[in-house]
């Protein structure tokens, strides 16, 4: 079976564009680390970076709104369709969406504006309403897990050989590792809760300010929840069961509970590894705009 003419033609960019993936937190469920990066690089990717850093400039921001605000409010607006579920069937709560982009958002506007020029952005995650999102906020390429895995084995079965117009040494750890701004808890940031659970809220809002939906069967309770009581301060809520562990581009059959578990020993591998001084600075973000529109998600 060939590819898309979509794959078809990312496939052909990256033969001629310097490209960076900017790879999902849930990767773990279906590509093993550190095998991917290579995988990724000897498709014809310049670079490979996680969301980590976009994630915690995210938080950052959370945090500090919450504190100056602590009357009102907020939703967390990560998850595309429940913003478009928002805008659709809960319009009363719109202003209620808090005003911060998502990670991959962020995270491409970060590649805009510190890379050199040239640079393509290429998006690689489990959701496919990610991939309207990336059309309203100008991101070069999206695909979804299972479109990764549909080039790779496509790749496989025509004896496509790997793009070599940059050098590659199996031998060197660099090439088997992502491109590093920042190490971060935020790894979990996928799962059902993982965005409150990740925020430093000591003395800004307790755990019982806090709601954390995940699962389409549970969306509008949360929703009802939400508004019912003045007191929960921030809804950390995602459409997909488990987080986007559950996104409908995921490869993986998996059950949830297994799925969760794989982003979770991620994070835990990880803390091994140790971010240079220069590295992971939030200077890096002066003036990087992390606002989201308010324009809908096309359909």
């Amino acid at each position: 079976m060939g590819l898309t003419p979509e794959l078809e033609n990312i496939c052909k960019a990256l033969d001629t564009e310097k490209v960076v993936a900017l790879l999902a937190p849930s990767f773990p469920v279906d590509f093993k680390f550190p095998e991917i990066i290579l995988q990724l690089r000897q498709l014809g990717i310049d670079k490979v970076v996680e969301l980590t850093y976009a994630a915690k400039l995210i938080n950052m921001e959370y945090e500090k709104i919450l504190k100056e605000n602590p009357d009102k409010q907020y939703i967390c607006a990560n998850c595309p369709t429940i913003v478009t579920m928002i805008q659709a069937k809960y319009p009363e709560l719109k202003d209620k969406l808090i005003n911060v982009a998502s990670p991959m958002v962020v995270m491409h506007r970060y590649i805009k504006k510190e890379y050199e020029p040239g640079y393509k952005t290429l998006f690689i995650g489990p959701c496919v309403a990610k991939k309207m999102e990336a059309k309203l906020y100008g991101i070069d390429y999206a695909i979804t897990f299972q479109e990764l895995q549909a080039i790779f084995d496509y790749n496989k079965e025509n004896n496509i050989p790997h793009k070599q117009h940059f050098e590659i040494d199996v031998t060197e750890a660099g090439d088997w590792d992502f491109d590093k701004v920042y190490n971060d808890y935020t790894k979990i940031y996928p799962l059902g809760g993982g965005v409150a659970e990740t925020m430093h809220l000591k003395g800004i809002a307790t755990k019982d300010q806090l709601l954390a939906v995940d699962g389409p069967a549970n969306v509008d309770e949360g929703f009802h929840k939400f508004k019912e009581n003045s007191n929960i301060r921030f809804l950390d809520i995602l459409m997909c069961n488990g987080g986007c562990v559950g996104g409908p581009g995921i490869v993986s059959k998996d059950a949830i509970e297994a799925r969760v578990q794989r982003v979770k020993d991620y994070k835990e591998y990880c803390k091994k590894d140790k971010i240079g001084a220069k590295l992971g600075k939030f200077e890096y973000s002066e003036g990087l705009d992390i606002t989201r529109t308010s324009e809908a998600i096309p359909a």
